[in-house]
């Protein structure tokens, strides 16, 4: 049976853009926000704006306030993401390292993996506390970020890559019959002789 392997190449691809955007080009970021956030206050305000000329009394002014809303809020994202970015990674670190070390408590585990296990969630563990109270500026924590996602990426290329080598070597069913005696019958003039 195959398996799919198209889900980790997206995810491949999604991971490495979003990387090398966040490691390297975090204005890019920052532009998109600007410009989805200026397109829905535009659209916001269009939408109100012609609700008076329609007839309707103003009944869409109170979607067209709420749509500026909501475009405001989309164009203040990235000064909040880059305000506590670290404190938003050190809170996610947390949650993994603290499911890392519930899972090598509870599972039944040989020694040396449960062992692994606790010592790689109490790792994550300190590295959340480090990013939450962040004592380096935030361009760095942004670029380990960036290399993390790139190299998730790379794991879930190297997985897809696992899955195609092991979607080569299915076995296909030959034309080759065995019977339930052990011979090998190769043909339909063989199978009707043994009938």
């Amino acid at each position: 049976m195959k398996i799919d392997n198209t889900g980790y190449i997206i995810k491949g691809i999604l991971l490495a853009v979003c990387g090398v955007l966040f490691a390297f080009f975090p204005g890019v970021l920052s532009w998109v926000f600007y410009i989805i956030g200026g397109i829905i206050v535009a659209g916001s305000i269009l939408t109100g704006l012609s609700s008076f000329g329609g007839g309707d009394g103003g009944s869409l002014m109170p979607a067209g306030i709420v749509g500026v809303l909501v475009g405001l809020f989309v164009i203040y994202i990235p000064r909040f993401i880059s305000r506590k970015m670290s404190a938003i990674a050190g809170i996610i670190l947390a949650v993994i390292a603290i499911t890392q070390i519930i899972k090598s408590l509870s599972k039944e585990l040989t020694k040396k993996l449960k062992i692994f296990q606790l010592i790689f969630g109490i790792i994550l563990l300190i590295s959340s506390v480090f990013l939450i109270f962040n004592p380096f500026g935030g361009k760095i924590i942004r670029f380990i970020i960036g290399l993390l996602m790139l190299a998730f990426a790379a794991f879930n290329f190297y997985v897809a890559y696992v899955i195609s080598e092991r979607n080569g070597e299915v076995i296909t069913a030959s034309n080759d019959v065995i019977d339930a005696n052990g011979f090998e019958v190769n043909n339909d003039d063989d199978i009707k002789r043994l009938q």
